[in-house]
Formats: structure tokens, C-alpha cells, sequence
């Protein structure tokens, strides 16, 4: 059973990337992508327990860089280079985003449930490619960095 569940939730990430790979407008697929991420991670509470439960960090990982990774990693090329999203952006940052406002979601949800997409507009709106934008320090983690992270915050 948790198997099943452990699956389900990561084809709902795959889905949420093929979903935006089919629009056209490589900056609304971006942003759709991020905000999808965020609302299944601010609405699904037990995205975090199945995905990074005990023993299956890494198999998370594996089948997150195998199976949404490559189309995410296609999204976030497109969108920069269509001058959309900060140069800078890099897809495992996808991750950690959608996990930053799931942390918002968990801690407001009893005094505004809604308050999450407050949060997940402004990362959105940070996300957008603007001219004479210093550089991000430090530099995005790698998707090893990424996914061990995201086990451990489980």
C-alpha cells in the first residue's frame, strides 16, 4: 500500500512537468509548473511523509531525477533562454521551492489555509527573468544536494 501511494505521488510531480511542457508560452509553462508543485505540496500533507518516509529517500530521488527531472531541467532551459526566468535558475530549484511554501501551507493552515499563495506568488514573481539582476549567491545546489536535503527534511 505505501508503495502505491509512494508511486501516486510521484507521477502527480510527472504529470504537473508533462502538463506544462505541452504549453507553448515557455514562461507560463515555468510558472505553471512552480505553481502546480506548490499546491500539490501545500494540499497533499502527506506528500512529505510518503516521499522521504524512512527508506525511501533515495529511491525518491532516483525516480525523481529519472522521471521528472529531464522534462523539468527542458522546461527551465526553454524558459530561460525565451529571456522568462533568471539565467540563473537551475530545475532541482523546482524542489525546494514547492517545499519552502508546503512549509508555509503546514504552519498557517489552521490560521489561513490560503496563505501559502501569497508565498508561492512571490517565488513565482522571483523566479522572473529582469535585467540588471545580480546573480544569485551562493549558486543553486546539485540534484544529489537537492534530493538529500529534501530526505532529511521529511
Amino acid at each position: 500500500m505505501f508503495d502505491a501511494l509512494f508511486y501516486e505521488k510521484i507521477d502527480a510531480l510527472v504529470d504537473l512537468a508533462e502538463q506544462a511542457s505541452r504549453l507553448t508560452d515557455a514562461g507560463v509553462a515555468v510558472r505553471e509548473l512552480l505553481l502546480g508543485v506548490m499546491t500539490k505540496r501545500a494540499s497533499d500533507r502527506g506528500l512529505d511523509a510518503i516521499l522521504t518516509s524512512p527508506g525511501r529517500g533515495a529511491r525518491f530521488a532516483e525516480e525523481l531525477g529519472r522521471r521528472f527531472l529531464p522534462t523539468v531541467d527542458r522546461l527551465v532551459a526553454r524558459a530561460i533562454e525565451a529571456g522568462e526566468l533568471r539565467a540563473d535558475f537551475s530545475a532541482q530549484e523546482v524542489c525546494i521551492l514547492g517545499f519552502m511554501v508546503g512549509k508555509v501551507a503546514d504552519i498557517t493552515r489552521e490560521t489561513d489555509p490560503s496563505l501559502w499563495r501569497r508565498y508561492a506568488q512571490l517565488l513565482i514573481d522571483g523566479t522572473r527573468h529582469r535585467e540588471g539582476d545580480p546573480p544569485l549567491v551562493p549558486g543553486p545546489p546539485s540534484f544529489e544536494e537537492t534530493a538529500a536535503a529534501l530526505g532529511r527534511a521529511g
